[in-house]
């Protein structure tokens, strides 16, 4: 897969890098507040993406944590990563690699 098939892959979308992926994730980030002051934050783009901290500023480390343990675990398994506002992950994979080289 040479450089033009592989920004083929994102006709009509804006290939962006992973801390501004990270960033379009956190952007949607719901945070509440528990009962006992903690706070929880689920992230909807990524599906089962949620965490918690001990307080706000914990609580969006962690989010942070989270929304990057996701999409490498979801790279990882060579799960497709959601469009976020118009955007995907601009990255070469393995195989691009591969044949490349």
């Amino acid at each position: 897969m040479t450089g033009g098939e592989i920004m083929r892959r994102y006709t009509g979308k804006k290939g962006v890098s992973f801390s501004k992926y990270v960033q379009l994730a956190l952007s949607h980030a719901r945070y509440t507040q528990n009962e006992d002051g903690s706070w929880t934050v689920e992230v909807p783009p990524l599906p089962g993406c949620i965490t918690w901290g001990k307080d706000r500023k914990e609580a969006v480390e962690m989010a942070i944590d989270a929304i990057e343990g996701w999409i490498l675990t979801a790279l990882r398994f060579g799960d497709d990563l959601p469009e976020i506002d118009g955007c995907v992950l601009h990255y070469a994979d393995d195989a691009a690699a591969v044949e490349v080289a």
